[in-house]
C-alpha cells in the first residue's frame, strides 16, 4: 500500500492512506455531529422562548415565573442561552 508524508498535517510521518482518510472522517463526524447539536439546541431554546412569549399570566405563575423574567428570556437570541 502506498504511504504519504504526513508532516504536513501534524500526524506521524510515513501514515497510509487509509489511516488519514479513516482520521478525516472522524474529524469530519465530529464537526457535523456538534453542529447539528447546536442547531438542535438552537431551535429548542427558539421554540421555547416563543411558547414562553404566548403564554397568559395565569399560565406563567402555574410555571412559577413572572412577566420579568418572561420578557427577559424572550428578548434573547436563540444562539443565548
Amino acid at each position: 500500500m502506498s504511504t504519504i508524508k504526513a508532516k504536513h498535517f501534524h500526524l506521524i510521518e510515513d501514515m497510509d492512506i487509509a489511516a488519514l482518510t479513516y482520521k478525516a472522517i472522524e474529524h469530519v463526524e465530529a464537526f457535523v455531529t456538534g453542529t447539528r447539536d447546536i442547531l438542535r439546541t438552537w431551535i429548542r431554546r427558539s421554540n421555547d422562548r416563543r411558547l414562553l412569549a404566548m403564554m397568559d399570566d395565569r399560565m406563567l405563575n402555574d410555571i412559577g415565573l413572572s412577566n420579568h423574567e418572561v420578557r427577559s428570556e424572550v428578548a434573547k437570541y436563540f444562539w443565548q442561552k
